[in-house]
């Protein structure tokens, strides 16, 4: 299943995002929550959306900052008015005040609703002040520990470090039910895909290999794939569509 994520075409409204889509022929969409886009936060109005559009909402992406109990609980909320069956949760930036969310919280609200993925996202191993992780428990072994679930995105990974794109697939293994599509460069990324410099077919060919048959989600930075540009964004689609399906179909 191949699902376009919102934030691939951010600055749009969302009609404009449920119309592309279902021209691509993309599967379904990703929705990516952000507190700047209220029509992302309303989801009566994106329930019409997908019932007008026949696009569901198989995913939903959490806000990166300022998470708490309750928002996870309006998250969850959402996904049931939506019908999702994804929900991907980041880790806690080790400057935000609220951590209990992530490690206490998620494993409670994953026993409560067993049919939900509960998905943590793989996020880039920075630091500051050259050595302190900005993430908090955000290591590979850790989050997959969270709920048993994670999702895989391609950008966080340093492909110059010892866990390479390999190596962490190699961790996080079938706790992996979503896999964020894109490609990277030194110091750019959620690139289009195949372009620059991660080794995408080889980890393509691994995962077929290991039988992977869940999510990939398409998200890639909106300038990178045009969106401004119809017919350009339309061929960016396909592109990134077949070569996916290249291995997948």
């Amino acid at each position: 299943m191949l699902l376009l994520s919102t934030s691939t075409l951010k600055w749009y409204w969302l009609h404009k995002i449920f119309k592309i889509c279902k021209e691509s022929w993309y599967d379904w969409l990703n929705l990516d929550l952000s507190k700047q886009d209220f029509d992302t936060q309303n989801a009566e109005y994106i329930k019409e959306l997908s019932d007008f559009f026949w696009v569901n909402v198989v995913s939903i992406t959490s806000y990166e900052r300022k998470m708490s109990n309750n928002v996870v609980d309006e998250i969850i909320k959402m996904a049931w008015i939506l019908w999702t069956k994804i929900i991907n949760f980041y880790p806690p930036l080790r400057t935000d005040w609220d951590w209990n969310w992530f490690n206490e919280y998620l494993p409670i609200i994953k026993k409560k609703n067993p049919d939900l993925i509960i998905s943590i996202i793989s996020v880039e191993p920075k630091t500051f002040l050259f050595f302190i992780p900005e993430y908090k428990d955000a290591t590979l072994t850790a989050i997959k520990k969270i709920t048993w679930e994670t999702t895989l995105n391609i950008s966080s990974v340093d492909p110059a470090s010892w866990f390479d794109l390999m190596k962490t697939f190699s961790v996080l293994g079938n706790s992996i039910h979503n896999i964020f599509l894109s490609d990277k460069t030194w110091t750019k990324w959620e690139m289009l895909l195949w372009y620059w410099e991660m080794p995408l077919e080889s980890f393509l060919i691994k995962l077929k290999q290991s039988w992977y048959d869940r999510s990939f989600t398409l998200k890639v930075n909106a300038k990178d794939i045009l969106a401004w540009d119809d017919e350009w964004l339309f061929k960016k689609l396909e592109e990134s569509k077949k070569f996916l399906y290249s291995y997948f179909k």
